[in-house]
């Protein structure tokens, strides 16, 4: 079945650190069992497990796009039971979209991380959180609570521009971690590339 053009979305899965407690706390409980070892030891073995299986069954929505707009899923946290708020914003509001790396403590020091955000259009609506300039991002006035790091799913781009320029022909995708600079991932007729600041 071909995807809809009109729809782009992507759930959470099982990343590589809670799927090594799931197996640890999987192989502890069985072992615990096998063993007849002290009821703590499996009870503490559960409680490592339960939350990668939470996060597996719930496969929540990370992001999606669609003729109403974007929404950016709500950013869980690492006990997997606290979650941030999901964000939407209505391509009305949407003046770009932006994909650039993010150093998680400081430039140099880690390998970066991909990071999605939606710069509003100036006069839109206030978010209810995360009103300030998102760290690291490359473009000025774009919001904390309108980015999200793209962990724990994958960003289809061809997807996201195929879905934009479907519904809203003139957004852009702008790529600031390209090497030389920014490039646009062909979000529709008419669109270029806007200048953006030094990243931070």
């Amino acid at each position: 079945m071909l995807p809809d053009p009109g729809c782009y979305e992507e759930r959470y899965r099982l990343t590589g650190r809670a799927a090594l407690g799931l197996a640890a706390g999987l192989l502890s409980v069985g072992l615990g069992i096998l063993w007849h070892t002290p009821v703590i030891f499996t009870a503490i073995a559960l409680l490592v497990a339960i939350p990668a299986v939470i996060a597996l069954a719930r496969r929540m929505i990370a992001f999606r796009a669609d003729h109403a707009g974007i929404m950016l899923g709500a950013a869980p946290d690492k006990l997997t039971f606290r979650r941030g708020q999901a964000v939407f914003v209505p391509w009305a509001d949407v003046e770009q979209i932006i994909l650039y790396p993010a150093y998680p403590r400081g430039q140099g020091s880690y390998a970066p991380v991909q990071c999605i955000a939606v710069q509003r259009r100036e006069g839109a609506p206030a978010l209810s959180r995360g009103t300030e300039q998102a760290p690291g991002c490359p473009a000025p006035g774009v919001a904390a609570g309108a980015t999200r790091r793209i962990t724990g799913w994958r960003l289809d781009r061809e997807r996201l521009a195929a879905v934009t320029a479907a519904v809203a022909p003139g957004i852009p995708i702008v790529d600031a971690s390209a090497a030389r600079g920014r490039g646009v991932e062909g979000p529709g007729p008419g669109a270029s590339a806007p200048e953006l600041g030094p990243a931070d």
